[in-house]
């Protein structure tokens, strides 16, 4: 359903990271969030940083959301076609009473959520099944949320300020991505 990781630099990219979202142009989303524009290629240094071990771990993590699905891609004659790029990320700020409606990132393999700032008393994340919320997830400051992009979710209204986040879409190349 989802894997959480703990980024092993967090603390060291998080000032830097702050600084380039406070830096680029942000347009208030339906849901009140602030999102930046999408983007492709990462920006500064830190965002190649965090991408390279994103993309250093997507394999396993593919892995581990795959088991118990039945999906092909755990067979033997798929051991090599493990490969993933991200194709597109965006920031995310919430203000107090900010939001984001229920939504998938369909038709990407795996999207993610790498948290930069999450004060106490953040909304979680939600995973919703048949259109009704189902799981919470409680975010921390440098955790990188994947799931995969076929999957409902929702940021129900904040109550406090402050949440900031890198979020994207990783596609899945099979065997082109050799």
């Amino acid at each position: 359903m989802i894997e959480i990781l703990d980024c092993p630099f967090a603390k060291e990219i998080k000032d830097d990271l702050t600084k380039w979202f406070k830096s680029e142009k942000n347009n208030e989303i339906p849901g009140f969030a602030l999102k930046t524009e999408e983007l492709t290629e990462p920006k500064t240094p830190e965002i190649k940083r965090l991408f390279d071990w994103i993309e250093s771990i997507i394999p396993r993590v593919a892995i581990e959301l795959a088991r118990n699905s039945y999906s092909l891609f755990n067979a033997d004659f798929r051991s090599n076609t493990s490969n993933f790029k991200i194709d597109s990320y965006w920031g995310l700020y919430y203000n107090t009473n900010s939001f984001v409606y229920p939504h998938t990132h369909f038709p990407h393999a795996m999207s993610f959520g790498y948290y930069i700032n999450v004060p106490m008393g953040s909304s979680p994340f939600t995973i919703m099944k048949d259109l009704k919320e189902d799981v919470n997830f409680y975010p921390k400051e440098g955790q990188l949320f994947v799931f995969d992009s076929s999957i409902q979710h929702v940021v129900n209204p904040s109550p406090v300020a402050g949440r900031m986040m890198l979020a994207g879409d990783i596609a899945y190349l099979s065997r082109f991505g050799n």
